[in-house]
C-alpha cells in the first residue's frame, strides 16, 4: 500500500481548501482507481490524504489527471489546484505506519483528538462500499483498531481532544456569557460545539444546519432555518461555523449589512474550506478565529500530554509491526506449514514476541534463502 498526502502542518488553509473533495469528487476519484487496484480518499478539516495498491506513478498519473478535469470544470482560477505537485509519498510499510499514526490521531494537530478515528472510519467505508478498497482492507482494519487500543490504553484522550472543544473554550473566553449562532449543528464537529456550550450555561444558542432538519433537545438552544442564518447574526455574540459546505456561508459584506449595531463580536470558523469570509475581521467589533488560529492552543494541550503521545507512537509501532508480522506470515504460510513441527513452534513465538525479526525470517523463506 502507498500514500500520496497533502502535509497538513505546512499547507495553509487556502491550500488545503483547493483539495477538500466533496463526496461526490471523491467517488468519482474511486472509480478512477478502480483499473488500478482501488483507493481510500481520506478526507477532513485539516487533510487530504489517498491511499492506494498501485506503483505510485500510474497513481500520481490518474490523480493529475483527475485533479486537472476537476479544475476545469470549476470556474475559479485554480491553476495551483491542477497537479499534485504539493502533495507528498510514503510507500510500504511508511505508507502502513502512517496510516496507524494517523488513526491514533498522532498526526492531527490536535495529538489524540477523537474526531479522526471516526472520519478514518468513514472514509474506508465509503471507498469499500464502492469496492474500492479491495486489498486495502486489512491494512485499514488493523488501523481503526490500533486507533482504538492507543485510546484505551494512554491518556491521550484524557485532556481537551477536539478543535470543538478549543472553539468553545476560545468562546468562553471572549464572553461569560451570551447569544451564540452555530451553523452545522447537525454535524460532528458542529453537534460537539453545541453540546460543550449548552452545558456551561448561561448561553442562547441559536443553532442550524445546512442540509438536514435540526430539533432542539437541550435547554436555551432554539433551531433555526439556515436559510435564515443572517439574521440571527444581530443579536449573536459568538458566531460559528463547521458544515462540510463548498460555499461560503457568511460573506463578510452581507455580514456587515445584516449587523446593524456595533458591539464585540467573534466569528469562528471550523471548516476546510472555509464557511466564513476573512473579510468579517474588518467589519467594526468583529474578530475572527480560523482553524488554524487553533495551532497555539494545540500545541499548548499537546505538551500537557508527552507522555502519553510517546505511549501512543509506540502502540502504533508495535501493531503495525504485528500487522507486518500477520501479513508476512500469510504470505509464507505454504513455506511456513513445510517446516518441521519444532521449527513452527519457534518461529510462532517469535512472531508474537519480536514481530521485526519474524517479517525478516519470513522474508528469508519466501526469498528462498531458507530451506524447509
Amino acid at each position: 500500500m502507498n500514500c500520496l498526502y497533502l502535509d497538513g502542518a505546512a499547507a495553509g488553509v487556502e491550500e488545503r481548501k483547493r483539495y477538500a473533495f466533496t463526496a461526490r469528487e471523491r467517488e468519482e476519484l474511486c472509480r478512477r482507481f478502480l483499473p488500478l487496484g482501488g483507493a481510500v480518499p481520506v478526507v477532513t478539516c485539516g487533510r487530504t490524504e489517498l491511499y492506494f495498491p498501485c506503483p505510485r506513478a500510474e497513481a500520481e498519473r490518474a490523480f493529475s489527471a483527475f485533479l486537472k478535469e476537476r479544475a476545469a470544470c470549476s470556474r475559479e482560477d485554480n491553476a495551483q489546484g491542477s497537479g499534485a505537485a504539493g502533495f507528498f509519498f510514503c510507500g510500504g510499510r511508511e505508507a502502513v505506519l502512517r496510516l496507524f499514526r494517523l488513526a491514533a490521531g498522532l498526526l492531527s494537530m490536535l495529538k489524540g483528538e477523537d474526531e479522526i478515528l471516526g472520519q478514518v472510519r468513514h472514509c474506508y467505508e465509503f471507498s469499500r462500499a464502492l469496492g474500492a478498497s479491495a486489498g486495502m482492507d486489512a491494512a485499514f482494519q488493523a488501523a481503526l483498531s490500533c486507533g482504538k487500543r492507543v485510546r484505551a490504553e494512554t491518556k491521550i484522550s484524557s485532556l481537551a481532544c477536539s478543535i470543538a472543544t478549543l472553539a468553545a473554550n476560545a468562546a468562553f473566553r471572549f464572553c461569560a456569557g451570551g447569544s451564540a449562532l452555530i451553523v452545522g449543528a447537525t454535524g460532528k464537529m458542529g453537534g460537539a460545539v453545541l453540546k460543550n456550550i449548552a452545558s456551561k450555561g448561561g448561553w442562547r444558542i441559536v443553532a442550524t444546519s445546512r442540509r438536514h432538519a435540526f430539533t432542539a433537545s437541550a435547554e436555551g438552544v432554539t433551531a433555526a432555518d439556515y436559510a435564515e442564518r443572517y439574521a440571527f447574526l444581530e443579536d449573536a455574540d459568538v458566531i460559528i461555523s463547521a458544515t462540510a459546505s463548498p460555499h461560503t456561508v457568511f460573506a463578510a459584506e452581507r455580514a456587515a449589512a445584516a449587523l446593524r449595531t456595533q458591539k464585540p463580536r467573534l466569528f469562528i470558523d471550523l471548516s476546510v474550506p472555509p464557511d466564513i469570509e476573512a473579510g468579517v475581521a474588518d467589519i467594526s467589533g468583529c474578530t475572527f478565529l480560523g482553524i488554524d488560529g487553533f495551532r497555539a492552543a494545540a500545541e499548548e494541550n499537546n505538551a500537557k500530554k508527552r507522555s502519553a503521545i510517546a505511549a501512543a507512537e509506540k502502540i502504533a509501532e508495535n501493531r503495525a509491526e504485528q500487522f507486518f508480522a500477520d501479513e508476512a506470515a500469510r504470505k509464507c504460510a505454504p513455506a511456513l506449514a513445510a517446516l518441521p513441527e519444532m521449527e513452527r513452534k519457534s518461529l510462532y513465538v517469535l512472531r508474537k514476541s519480536d514481530a521485526a525479526a519474524f517479517c525478516a525470517r519470513a522474508e528469508a523463506l519466501l526469498a528462498g534463502k531458507e530451506n524447509p
